[in-house]
């Protein structure tokens, strides 16, 4: 990629809305490096010399014969001083086995992180690929109701947190903010907060 802000979405789309297999391998040849690695809460790909070709490419091939999938790159930012590329996106899982093909087509928000090394060439390719999801998301949202348990599951875990936090403090005295000492009344750029 010449310029991997303007260009990544349509290398997304590439990759996950492919029309045909020699399209999608195409796509992954053209922007990955051959060593490419990729790390998904469901599976992952260690960099090795042809790891593009025999890791990262099949499981993108797997992600297209078991879902007719689409995906809206909804942001794009570039850290230029990590060459660090992070995508924000909404993915509709259209499943292509019956009958989960005729009722559930699940949309999974995700964050993608992807390292960029610059080539020989001057262009940019993706070295490393990390896809981030909510908990929530996979596989709460791939199972009819599962995302509720899971967001359940957190609420309860939180309000556990909060408790035992409390008794903590409380009992023992261990982390226990001094009285009065708020951070909100302290002087933010040489003015006192309101």
């Amino acid at each position: 990629m010449q310029s991997p802000v303007d260009e990544i979405t349509s290398v997304v789309k590439g990759l996950i809305e492919a029309p045909t297999a020699d399209a999608q391998r195409a796509v992954l040849t053209r922007y990955f490096s051959p060593d490419a690695s990729f790390d998904h809460p469901l599976c992952a790909v260690a960099s090795t010399s042809g790891s593009r070709d025999a890791g990262v490419l099949p499981v993108y091939q797997w992600l297209r014969m078991m879902f007719t999938p689409t995906i809206k790159v909804t942001s794009v930012a570039l850290d230029s001083e990590h060459n660090r590329l992070y995508i924000d996106a909404a993915q509709t899982l259209q499943a292509n086995l019956p009958p989960l093909s005729w009722v559930y087509a699940p949309t999974c928000r995700l964050v993608v992180l992807l390292d960029l090394h610059r080539g020989g060439d001057g262009l940019f390719y993706v070295h490393r690929q990390q896809d981030f999801y909510e908990p929530q998301v996979m596989p709460g949202q791939l199972v009819p109701g599962g995302w509720t348990i899971i967001n359940l599951i957190k609420l309860c875990s939180g309000f556990g947190c909060a408790i035992m936090a409390m008794m903590v403090m409380f009992l023992i005295g261990y982390w226990k903010p001094t009285a009065g000492k708020s951070p909100v009344g302290k002087a933010i750029n040489g003015k006192k907060a309101t």
